[in-house]
């Protein structure tokens, strides 16, 4: 399995805007996968948890530059600052541009279920 290290910095607080709030990486070690994920993430601030992983340039909003997000659904603290293991589990999607972000809102609500279903 893949495994990445990085510390949790802010980001443009899309995902938050979304109903999606991410905590966005500045890795410290390894190289991830690109494409939509259902990893397992570890912190000291939140134990071991199923979440969603994206690792691409966000083509929907115009991105030039690789970022990793993670959404821990039922997280509900601050993790900036604090270092987290994200392990690959299984892919959902390769990276896709959206006509919207209302398009990309409904996408993201079915890549989080499909957490649970994997």
């Amino acid at each position: 399995m893949k495994a990445v290290r990085g510390r949790v910095v802010r980001g443009e607080r899309l995902g938050r805007k979304l109903g999606f709030p991410t905590a966005n990486l500045k890795l410290g070690s390894g190289k991830p996968p690109r494409g939509v994920w259902r990893v397992r993430v570890r912190g000291a601030a939140l134990g071991e948890r199923l979440a969603v992983c994206n690792v691409g340039v966000r083509p929907t909003l115009g991105g030039r530059r690789l970022v990793v997000e993670v959404h821990i659904p039922g997280f509900r603290g601050d993790l900036y600052g604090r270092t987290l293991d994200v392990t690959f589990l299984s892919r959902i999607r390769g990276e896709q541009k959206f006509p919207s972000l209302a398009a990309l809102k409904a996408r993201i609500r079915l890549d989080v279920a499909a957490l649970t279903r994997s």
